[in-house]
């Protein structure tokens, strides 16, 4: 994947880059846990690493947080470890949407994450979806209005001929290629992109 200027980010968001860092943006999930490390030099950012932990809706809670423990013992063991130099955690901060018992496990997941992973880092962040999506310049409501994404035509049932309402999280994907040239293979690797940019500006 493509190096990006140092420079150029900086003039188009108006913000400062950290150099000479690590930042590793994970995007919680219990599901599919988007992970991405990004490295600065003194002129660019590059993209050391994405990754996703995948766990199984079939098992209990459990058993997907042995699992998602024994992923992340291997990511920082087999990777992490070899990163030498500052580093910064960037854990995406827990929402309430519909169901409270995935709020409790996702709160589970990350605490799971900064537990595991926190000797490896001198600086942590927790941010929320929203929070970090606004750090690095999105705006949902500009971004609809490039009409990049053309909104699903409902078929059947009661909503017939209405158009579906486009997700946040295909606009950010647009965004991040619209901006920065980026494509990623998912959605969850694109949000723990954000997240470790996030983590880089001041």
């Amino acid at each position: 994947m493509k190096k990006l200027i140092i420079k150029d980010i900086e003039k188009q968001l108006g913000k400062t880059i950290a150099r000479n860092v690590y930042a590793v943006g994970i995007d919680v999930a219990e599901r599919y846990t988007g992970i991405c490390v990004l490295e600065t030099d003194k002129k660019n950012i590059m993209i050391k690493d994405l990754q996703v932990i995948e766990t199984s809706h079939k098992d209990d809670h459990f058993n997907r947080a042995d699992h998602y423990v024994a992923a992340l013992i291997k990511f920082k063991q087999s990777l992490l470890e070899q990163y030498k130099g500052y580093k910064i955690l960037i854990i995406e901060r827990c929402y309430y949407g519909r169901n409270p018992e995935t709020l409790i496990h996702l709160a589970h997941f990350g605490i799971l994450t900064y537990t595991i992973l926190k000797k490896e880092f001198d600086t942590y962040y927790y941010f929320g979806a929203t929070t970090a999506r606004s750090i690095i310049g999105f705006n949902q409501r500009r971004q609809a209005k490039l009409d990049n994404i053309k909104p699903h035509i409902i078929t059947r049932g009661k909503n017939k001929g209405k158009a579906k309402k486009i997700d946040c999280k295909s606009l950010v994907h647009d965004y991040l290629y619209t901006e920065f040239g980026l494509k990623f293979d998912s959605k969850d690797e694109a949000d723990a992109f954000v997240l470790g940019l996030a983590g880089l500006l001041k």
